[in-house]
């Protein structure tokens, strides 16, 4: 378990009000993936032009991501009902635990290679998307898995 995943264990007992550590066997749940959740705001008249890159360029990086690195899954919510400064999408991508730096690195270096493309290149495509979207901002969460 990661100094990260440990820290957010233990902020989460506190907020629930955990009085003492309870052992993993005593434990009503068990720490399941990680989440990261990106809110997105999609310009008006870009809809269709954000979900054609989200299904080529973005289902292939997570594809890669799968083969490469640690991710299990992925989705894309729509936001039916958003209210005034809520987004219109949800970008999520599952992982099984969080990745050291190290670890990131050398997943990235993977997927640059099998996309041929470099971070520079990545961030110019990025600046790109800009005229469809606005990223409104990210969450990492961690599952738990009740027994």
């Amino acid at each position: 378990m990661t100094r990260k995943m440990t820290s957010a264990i233990i902020a989460t007992a506190l907020l629930f009000g955990a009085a003492a550590p309870v052992s993993a066997a005593d434990s009503r749940y068990d720490v399941g993936n990680v989440w990261y959740v990106s809110s997105i705001d999609v310009l008006d008249g870009q809809f269709e032009n954000y979900m054609a890159w989200l299904a080529d360029e973005w289902v292939k990086f997570r594809k890669l991501n799968a083969l490469h690195g640690n991710e299990v899954g992925y989705h894309v919510l729509g936001n039916s009902t958003p209210r005034h400064g809520e987004p219109d999408l949800y970008l999520v991508t599952v992982h099984k635990d969080f990745l050291t730096i190290a670890e990131g690195l050398a997943t990235e270096k993977k997927i640059n290679d099998a996309m041929a493309k470099d971070r520079a290149q990545f961030e110019k495509e990025g600046a790109e998307r800009a005229p469809m979207r606005t990223v409104m901002g990210d969450m990492e969460l961690i599952e738990f898995k009740l027994k």
